[in-house]
């Protein structure tokens, strides 16, 4: 049967393993087999070893590097696709070329192609399953192609060595910031951690590193990469890593020298969706009430809870917030509590992930007592916005589950 729109096709390839929506015990070879989607790939037909890629691992920062970087090229004259997860609102917005989404005929194209493939091969009979961040990456895969972009930014999913976007072909590989996050997976200590990040690494090609925790730092020059290692200034971590990495790529002749304006121009105007993303506006059939912030940030380690913090302090001086908060549990909730300093606010603890993560009732038992809980997710954020006061600004956080719910019932216009 064919798939005729986004909700179904997003059923379809979601029927096959998806980790984001499981509680993964396990990060080797038997759940990640590179081997097996090289071949997946072969017999489908996408020859994805054309593109001309640049690959971007991390733990924080990786979609806004690589943005930034895709952004810059597009408006030098480069045709350029631009991968990233997960996806916030639609499946379509983490495949997108100049700025554009992949549109949704062109997608469900793609998926009706690949079903019939997988369908006629026999593929789940015989066990050879694939995976739906797998087929995400075909799909992206053949796009690209398909459509002959000049470079192609892709983004990292889990970790980066046995990711499914590894199989690409890169002209530079990049590293954001790193810190502890998924240690039940990736290991407990940064040098594993690195491990897993560093898999990206290509003979022959230069590796881009952004701004590092000193002791990080010291670790990658310790090890024996066999590549050009490029250190990005002290700074801001995105802004000067994709700033290496066009430099890097300027200095080998790819593009022409970096126009340094432009550069600083479109980083101060990059605007994300679920990144620092403010939205105003009064709830449906409140007309007496005034004007309200909310600010959705995907937020969920601990160096981003505090980055998050020194941008609300700056953007909002002198405002009080609230929170809505939602964490998976392989999280550092404490922590990242800490960092975000929510103790003299008032929070909403929800839940946005029935199997992946902690209840709001959890959250309150273990991390914060005197936090408010509503364990919907729209029904947390309607709380949330009823007890706004004029000075506060809601600050939606912890969770991509949660700040893309929110987000897609925004656009229903549910509120």
């Amino acid at each position: 049967m064919k798939i005729c729109d986004l909700k179904s096709a997003v059923e379809y390839l979601k029927s096959f393993t998806s980790y984001e929506d499981i509680i993964l015990n396990k990060y080797d070879e038997s759940k990640f087999d590179l081997k097996r989607f090289r071949k997946f790939l072969r017999d489908y037909g996408v020859r994805y070893e054309g593109l001309r890629a640049i690959h971007v691992a991390g733990s924080k920062g990786k979609g806004t590097t690589a943005s930034l970087v895709a952004k810059y090229l597009e408006r030098k004259g480069y045709k350029v696709g631009l991968f990233t997860s997960p996806y916030i609102i639609d499946i379509t917005e983490g495949i997108s070329i100049n700025g554009e989404m992949i549109s949704e005929a062109r997608f469900l194209r793609y998926v009706n192609g690949l079903k019939k493939f997988i369908d006629d091969s026999g593929l789940v009979e015989n066990g050879q399953m694939v995976t739906y961040f797998e087929l995400l990456t075909a799909i992206m895969f053949q796009y690209f192609l398909d459509s002959k972009v000049d470079f192609a930014v892709l983004e990292v999913g889990l970790g980066g060595r046995l990711d499914s976007t590894n199989v690409c072909s890169p002209v530079a590989t990049v590293l954001t910031s790193v810190e502890k996050e998924h240690e039940k997976l990736l290991g407990r200590t940064y040098a594993k951690i690195l491990n897993e990040k560093l898999g990206i690494v290509k003979k022959g090609v230069p590796l881009i590193v952004a701004h590092q925790k000193p002791f990080v730092e010291r670790e990658i020059k310790s090890r024996k990469l066999g590549v050009r290692v490029v250190f990005a200034s002290v700074g801001d971590p995105n802004f000067e890593g994709a700033k290496a990495v066009l430099l890097d790529l300027a200095g080998r002749k790819f593009i022409d020298e970096l126009d340094e304006g432009l550069f600083l121009k479109l980083y101060h105007s990059l605007s994300l969706v679920g990144r620092f993303d403010v939205v105003k506006f009064k709830m449906r059939g409140s007309s007496e009430r005034a004007e309200c912030t909310v600010v959705f940030d995907m937020a969920h380690t601990v160096d981003s809870a505090r980055y998050l913090r020194k941008k609300l302090d700056s953007g909002f001086p002198g405002n009080k917030f609230v929170f809505l908060i939602s964490m998976m549990r392989d999280k550092r909730v404490g922590e990242f509590l800490d960092e975000l300093n929510v103790f003299k606010n008032r929070v909403v603890f929800t839940t946005s992930h029935s199997s992946r993560g902690y209840t709001g009732e959890e959250l309150c038992k273990k991390f914060y007592k005197k936090a408010e809980v509503k364990e919907g997710p729209l029904e947390a954020f309607s709380y949330a916005l009823k007890i706004l006061r004029p000075d506060q600004v809601l600050v939606v956080t912890g969770s991509h589950f949660l700040v893309g719910e929110i987000l897609r019932a925004l656009k229903r216009k549910l509120f």
